[in-house]
């Protein structure tokens, strides 16, 4: 009975605190009134005392989350339940066609491409229509997926790789809609750790979004001050971001995937009712993506990351040290690209036209 306790009482905590912590996993950019002329963060000015604490406690409670997931292994109905879902696995690929589609068509309408903030002209929507239809069937499946990737490519070019990282995801479901056609399982199989890895980045980029531009998120608290429920707005907002980081760092080492794929996909929907429509359009490919999570788990092919070591206190040290070079090795380069992003706008707004200068 204990045991059943423990994963009830993790998964209530932290649904609890997503449920009405809707910024914690919403993307800032869709809704603030943003602009890449802000000032980031540096490194010394994020190094607080607070995320140094929340760095530390997310390591411990990442470790604790091993025990939690060995724990689980020895009961029979979670045995069976994944045992249930692993039986679906054929409706993997069906599922990320759907949600794929569904995200174009939705785009199209929109006149937006993949994404709310990613404006577009009538041509590349058309485009977009084109590839939802071939995702009906699954012999051009594999072209609807290069045509994903284009589309990235695509947005790379208009606005810059700094900002696409956002959206890398769309890179995993491109890639995933090609290679799931393949009949070589070798290849085929990677599809699902390409998909958890994109996510799991996109998440904690985002995650980082919010401590280097805390004044985008600050915007939407103080339009929607409920959302804070009575925190100080800097420690919420650091809160949010580190929960949104923890959570894409279990995505990627597989810990807990399903539990906690659920947990997500079902705080994105209780966020819609926040933040409506646009939310709808941004967040349906990401739906796509955690249910297939739930039904494959960690995949059939290749070994999920947290399993690389047999013993437990290994895992534990695995799942925790990895957090803290995780952090490490995706702040240094966001922060750098926001200084690099900042410095150019800079750079643009204090330029004088040519005509001008002569004229003068």
């Amino acid at each position: 009975m204990r045991r059943y306790l423990v994963l009830l009482g993790l998964l209530a905590a932290v649904g609890l605190f997503l449920l009405g912590s809707e910024t914690a996993v919403a993307h800032v950019k869709w809704f603030s009134d943003f602009s890449f002329g802000d000032r980031p963060r540096t490194l010394g000015e994020m190094l607080t005392p607070l995320f140094i604490g929340l760095t530390l406690l997310s390591a411990v409670v990442i470790g604790g989350l091993v025990l939690v997931e060995r724990r689980l292994q020895d009961v029979s109905w979670y045995n069976r339940l994944n045992g249930w879902l692993e039986s679906h696995r054929d409706q993997s690929v069906l599922v990320m066609r759907i949600g794929m589609g569904v995200t174009l068509l939705l785009s199209w309408q929109a006149d937006t491409m993949l994404s709310p903030d990613l404006t577009t002209g009538p041509v590349i929507g058309w485009i977009q229509f084109f590839l939802a239809l071939l995702l009906l069937f699954p012999a051009t499946t594999p072209i609807a997926g290069l045509g994903v990737l284009g589309l990235y490519g695509m947005g790379i070019y208009e606005y810059g790789l700094f900002y696409m990282l956002d959206y890398l995801i769309f890179l995993g479901v491109g890639y995933y809609l090609i290679v799931t056609q393949i009949d070589n399982e070798r290849i085929s199989g990677t599809g699902i750790p390409a998909l958890y890895a994109t996510l799991g980045f996109s998440l904690a980029w985002l995650a980082l979004e919010k401590m280097v531009y805390p004044q985008w998120s600050l915007y939407i608290l103080e339009q929607n001050p409920q959302l804070a429920l009575g925190f100080d707005f800097q420690f919420f907002i650091y809160s949010a971001a580190f929960v949104e980081l923890a959570l894409g760092y279990l995505l990627i080492i597989n810990l807990l995937q399903r539990p906690f794929s659920l947990v997500i996909t079902l705080v994105f929907f209780t966020t819609t009712l926040v933040f409506g429509k646009v939310e709808v359009i941004g967040h349906t490919i990401l739906h796509a993506a955690l249910i297939v999570f739930v039904i494959e788990g960690p995949g059939r092919i290749y070994r999920a990351p947290i399993t690389f070591h047999k013993r437990l206190p290994l895992r534990i040290a695995f799942a925790s040290v990895n957090f803290l070079l995780f952090l490490i090795l995706i702040a240094a380069p966001y922060v750098y690209g926001a200084q690099s992003v900042y410095e150019q706008y800079q750079d643009e707004q204090t330029a004088v036209p040519l005509y001008e200068e002569n004229s003068g």
